[in-house]
């Protein structure tokens, strides 16, 4: 490519941003403290954190998947000319939204699409991780750049597309378990209640997500629930998972379903929460737990990100 060609298609940054994880257990004391702006852990906080941390193998896969699926999206966008560069910058680990922008400032980006490898907006997330940005961007002096952000992306069809192979390839793992009696539950990251008191429109981001995916997929029974709530003791957003389990367990059902659409690839909450947890518990109930494989580095998952940031530049 000559370098007139160059100056005439600028290069465009497509900056993902997701929440980070340790690379191990020692980091443990070190991460808790990022998430909570600097605050110690207690000793009993970090113990449960580690302890979750090392029935998964001692660190989360969420690092190397999204970094993985950086450069197939970024080969993917550039299937007719390179136009694009692929950054990933994490809010609460490295590598850090700040030092992503440091790194797309250097390569001259001026253009930038940035969106959250979270579906549903969420102001307890998405808008923290657009903040984030945003400082980092004042910190380095490029305010200048472009940025269009995406908040939402919670019914895009190709996103849907994704989910819904990965609902037929469970069922087909399943059979002959997925007949009428199975019970479908769909889940999202819980978020403190008041975030939705306060407007936050989360909740209908996780319906919009959900009733696009039932109408595909046409489960007989099924439930949504929230997950993975924090540990400050405040109210958090339901009906939590157990309760849910609960009540199948009083229909007499003998095999679940889980399929968390709020997340779209492997970490402590699908591998430690749903895989390790839920099991157990469905296990008590004396129900059959299975869940549906995250999207992570799914060719179509690929092709819907890709499609989301186009509809954007247009």
């Amino acid at each position: 490519m000559n370098m007139s060609m160059i100056d005439s298609e600028p290069m465009i940054g497509v900056f993902l941003m997701a929440h980070g994880a340790p690379e191990s257990v020692e980091n443990i004391p070190e991460y808790l403290r990022n998430i909570r702006g600097g605050k110690e852990p207690t000793p009993e906080t970090i113990q449960i954190i580690s302890d979750r941390y090392e029935q998964i193998g001692g660190k989360s896969p969420l690092r190397e998947i999204s970094q993985e699926l950086c450069a197939r999206l970024e080969s993917f966008l550039n299937q007719q000319e390179s136009q694009f560069k692929v950054y990933c910058g994490m809010r609460n680990w490295g590598p850090f939204i700040l030092d992503e922008v440091k790194r797309m400032k250097d390569d001259g980006v001026k253009k930038v699409v940035a969106l959250c490898l979270a579906p549903q907006f969420s102001t307890w997330s998405t808008r923290l991780y657009f903040n984030v940005l945003k400082e980092a961007l004042k910190n380095y002096d490029a305010e200048d750049m472009d940025v269009q952000y995406i908040g939402s992306w919670a019914d895009h069809p190709l996103l849907i597309d994704a989910f819904e192979e990965k609902y037929r390839m469970a069922l087909e793992k399943m059979e002959p378990k997925a007949d009428e009696s199975l019970y479908t539950i769909f889940t999202a990251h819980s978020i403190p209640s008041e975030s939705i008191t306060q407007g936050d429109p989360y909740a209908e981001e996780f319906d919009k997500t959900v009733n696009k995916l039932v109408e595909r997929v046409q489960p007989k029974n099924w439930f949504k629930a929230y997950q993975s709530q924090g540990m400050i003791p405040i109210p958090w957003l339901g009906p939590t998972v157990e309760s849910v389990l609960d009540k199948i367990a009083k229909q007499g059902s003998k095999t679940v379903l889980i399929v968390p659409v709020g997340f779209v690839c492997d970490h402590v909450e699908i591998l430690f929460d749903i895989d390790i947890e839920f099991k157990k518990y469905a296990k008590n109930l004396k129900l059959d737990l299975y869940r549906t494989e995250s999207l992570n580095l799914s060719p179509t998952f690929v092709e819907a990100l890709a499609s989301v940031i186009w509809e954007n530049l247009v």
